[in-house]
Formats: structure tokens, sequence, C-alpha cells
């Protein structure tokens, strides 16, 4: 059972009993704690853009021995001040109001900004609860719009039962046919002891009109920590310090009585005990690996819920800062599964319901408020999700429509054949053995991936949904609703139209997929009965 906080079980209690935000022609602040989400904002900004200048420094000096020294000192403590006092004047600059159906923001220091965003537009109501928030029952909401590569307004620091009344207000006035303005009342204290004293809090311990479709334990974000580990991003960006690592590390073992040199020196050890050592630490480093993607997965997704409140699913997660996202279920536009190739090993799936995206945007998968992900199910949850949010949805189909086998020679020469024929090229002429064989072996690697590629990549379709299949080691399942399509597009080069194969492009809210090499009189026949049904079917989706 998801349990909550006596915060949320209150702020649930007003707002079951029509608590609504306050309105007016006044401006309001936010709540004193806001200095600290500024402060750590700037905090986190200024950390983010250390990560470019630190590599640079760590090739002309060394760090490690000068972050104990007072300058360091002095810096971190500037830093820090000044992000401090930046969020001090963030505060108090931040104004805002829920006006005639608006929400508007005045920010902006130096530069003032004005942010006047209609119930209408928004699309996503997000509430987050960063822990210094949780003890004092304040939260920060996210307020997204259709189309938008930025969440177009954040209310930084309200109260939680402020918060969840907002999002209430909002969601109820996109339900509504028109857009009639309704009189608001204030948050009280009077409002929230009386609904105590009523006993409102006993037994809600579940969102109201709620059912939840699915949770995750520990032991399910562990295997998928396991599964995605991304953490050779951070070893990426850890390159710099390689070198000085591994001197304190050999001075460390020195102080032991190990010598590295010794102890895998030619006259020390054979070939296969040398192996053996390697084996054992590529080994540590990857159990170290896989415990920091766990931690992350358990940070991210722990307490991880996905609910239905009449047609919007919920979900709720995050150790720390608790996270909630809402999306009505007539705006997914795609249902995608994701198997990597240890995901099949162990029979898991990532599900994503996604909604709109923008190009180049890149965010977060928890963070997006675009995207739903409930992380490593098993199949047989997989296929139920995806029949909830699209009735009769069939992912697994065995009647997939490979794409054509000159998708591989396609790549092959245009892609691989340069880089294969200078290899072989250098190898004939420097009369190098190791060279040629380098060349042989990248063909056949190449090969290898397109094949796999081919292999994989399919199209069906029915009545109801398209369907795609694609992917190399492991295996994607798309699904849509052709209705919702925006464009389709139809491409085919001169040596594709001898042969009678066209590639077919499908344009959602949510990106666009692409399906190459499949037989023309196929692709026509697809196209055309995507166009009709999106002419004929007057469903909205927005």
């Amino acid at each position: 059972m998801d349990t909550k906080s006596v915060e949320e079980v209150k702020a649930d209690a007003e707002v079951k009993a029509g608590v609504e935000v306050e309105t007016g022609d006044a401006w309001q602040r936010l709540a004193l704690i806001a200095i600290l989400y500024f402060s750590v904002r700037n905090i986190k900004n200024s950390a983010q853009g250390l990560i470019y200048i630190i590599p640079a420094l760590a090739i002309g000096s060394n760090i490690l021995s000068n972050l104990n020294s007072p300058e360091a000192y002095i810096t971190i403590g500037v830093l820090v001040s000044t992000a401090v006092i930046s969020g001090l004047i963030s505060f108090f600059m931040y104004t805002f109001r829920i006006h005639n159906q608006h929400v508007e923001i005045h920010t902006g220091v130096f530069q003032r900004r004005y942010t006047n965003l209609p119930f209408w537009r928004i699309q996503n109501v997000k509430i987050e609860h960063p822990f210094y928030y949780r003890p004092f029952g304040y939260a920060l909401v996210v307020l997204d719009t259709a189309g938008s590569g930025k969440e177009e307004a954040n209310i930084v620091a309200v109260p939680l039962a402020y918060a969840n009344a907002l999002r209430k207000q909002v969601l109820a006035e996109k339900t509504k046919d028109d857009g009639g303005n309704h009189h608001q009342a204030p948050v009280s204290d009077s409002e929230i002891n009386e609904a105590d004293n009523a006993g409102a809090y006993q037994n809600n311990t579940n969102e109201h009109d709620e059912e939840v479709l699915n949770t995750r334990s520990i032991g399910d974000i562990v295997i998928h920590g396991i599964t995605n580990n991304r953490v050779w991003i951070i070893l990426g960006a850890a390159a710099p310090f390689y070198d000085d690592a591994i001197g304190l590390v050999s001075e460390w073992l020195a102080d032991k009585g190990l010598q590295l040199n010794q102890l895998v020196g030619e006259q020390t050890v054979a070939w296969w005990q040398f192996g053996l050592y390697a084996f054992v630490i590529l080994m540590m480093l990857m159990a170290a690996m896989a415990l920091l993607s766990v931690g992350g997965a358990l940070f991210t997704f722990y307490g991880y819920t996905l609910s239905r409140s009449d047609d919007r699913y919920i979900r709720r997660s995050g150790l720390l800062n608790k996270q909630e996202v809402s999306m009505r279920a007539s705006r997914i536009q795609m249902i995608t599964a994701k198997q990597d190739w240890l995901d099949k090993v162990l029979k898991r799936v990532n599900l994503y319901f996604e909604q709109n995206s923008t190009a180049g945007q890149q965010v977060q998968e928890l963070m997006s408020p675009n995207k739903l992900i409930v992380p490593s199910v098993t199949e047989q949850e997989a296929v139920a999700l995806s029949q909830e949010v699209m009735p009769n949805c069939q992912l697994h189909r065995s009647d997939y429509l490979g794409i054509s086998k000159r998708f591989i020679l396609h790549w092959l020469l245009t892609a691989w054949s340069i880089p294969v024929s200078i290899l072989l090229l250098i190898g004939t002429v420097s009369a190098e053995l190791d060279i040629l064989l380098a060349s042989l072996g990248l063909l056949i690697l190449a090969s290898l991936l397109l094949t796999l590629r081919w292999w994989r990549w399919g199209i069906a379709s029915d009545s109801q949904y398209v369907y795609i299949r694609r992917g190399r080691i492991g295996v994607d399942y798309l699904c849509f609703e052709p209705y919702k399509i925006q464009q389709v597009i139809v491409k085919q080069s001169v040596f594709m139209r001898r042969r009678k194969l066209a590639s077919i492009k499908f344009v959602l809210a949510s990106g666009s997929v692409t399906v190459p090499f499949l037989p023309e009189g196929y692709v026509k026949t697809l196209a055309n009965n995507v166009l009709l049904e999106v002419e004929s079917t007057r469903k909205s989706w927005m």
C-alpha cells in the first residue's frame, strides 16, 4: 500500500473538501523556504558549469593536491556565498498570482520576465517534493504546455494543499467544453483544522478515486539499476583524474609493501596469472559501477506507483525528492517497450508512455513531463499495462513484415565502404598484416550489426494500431494509433524505385518513426489507410 506523510494526507483532505486556490488582483510572494530552493538551484548550475572547466584545469595542474589548500576553500566559500545571495535576490524578485483562469509569474533580476499561462494551454501539472521541502509541507508546481521544449512555468514554493488544489482546478478546467471562470476561495487554516477535526485524514492512505495500476518493489528497482547502467558517463567525465587516481593507488600499495611493476612484471607471473589479475580487477570495477547505478535507481524510483484517476495516469516516485506527474490518456501518442540484452535475459521490459516532445530536447527519463516510464516490469505486466492504455494492443505479434535485405547492402556501401577501403589501402601499401586483419574485422563487425538491425526491423498494422519492431542486440516495440499521426512521408531513392522499395516515416507529437526498405505497394497502401483514418476520425487527442 502506498503510504503518505501527514502533510500529504492533509493536503488530500483539503482538496477533497473542495478547497481552491487563491485568486484575485493581488500578487503573492513565495514561502521563505524558496530562498533555499533558489540557492540550491544556483549551486547546482554552478557545479554543472564547473564540469566543463575542471577537465581543462586538470590537464595543466594537479587539482587533487590543491584541494586542501586555503585558496580552494576560499574559492568554494565565495561560490556558495554568491549562490545564497543570488537565491535571496531571486526570492524577492519572484511574484505570482492565479487570476481569471491564468497563471501569471514575474521573475528575473537583471532581465525581468513575465509569464502568462492560461489554464487551457497547460498540458501537465507536475508536483515535486524536494527533501528539504517535505518536513515543512511545501511543494514545487511545474506547469508544462504542449509543444514546448521547456517547462513553461514553475511556482517554486507553495503549501502542498495549495499545489494539489491548483492541480485539481487546472485539470478540471481542461475537461470542460467552455472556459468559464469560477470563483475561488483561498486556503485557510480554519478549513484545515475543520477537516482535521472531522477526521478527514483517517483511512486516507490512497488518493481518492484513484486505481493503482503498478508499483515497483526495491527488488524491481535494483534490477532496473543493474540492467540500465549509465555509470560509464561518470567514468568518462572523470577521465582527467585517472592519472592522479592511479598514482594515489600506487602510493597506497607501496606503503603496504606492494609494487605494481613487481607484481605484474614478465619475470614474476605467467601470462595466465596476469590475465586472472586483469579479470578480477575488471569484475571489481563492474561491480562498483553496478552499485552506483543501483543507488541512482533507488534514489530516482523508490516508492514508484502508477495510478489512474478517470482519464489520467499519475506517476509518483522518489526517495529524497518526491515527484508527481499526471498525463491524460487521450494525449499518449505512443507506447514503447524497450528490452536491452540484459533485460531479455531477465525477462524485463522498460515501458514508456510518450506524449509530446521537442526536437533537441534532452531531458532525463523520469524528469521529463512528456514521458511516463514504468521501469523493469515483467513481460506479462508490460502486456497488461499496454492494453490498459491502448485496449487490444498486441505488441508481440507474429506477422511483422521485415524490411528488405538490401538495407544491409545499402549501409555497407554508403557508411562502411570508405573506412574499410582506407584501412585496406594502408595495410596493402605498408604490408602490415595487422592492419589488413583490422579492416577485415571491421567489415565483419559492421555486417553483423547491420544483419541484426535488419533482422529486428519490421512493421505491422491492424484496424486500430500501427506496430513497429526494431533493435540490434535488444529489441524495442512501438505502438500508436493512426488518427494521432500528424504527417506521413514516403521516401524513395532512384535505386529503391528500381527495386520497388520505399521508406515510410510517421510524424507524431511525440516524435517521428521511420521504417525503411519496405515493399512499395505495402507502403502506399499503408500511407493511404493512415491518411484516411486521420481525415475520417473526429476523435480529439489534445
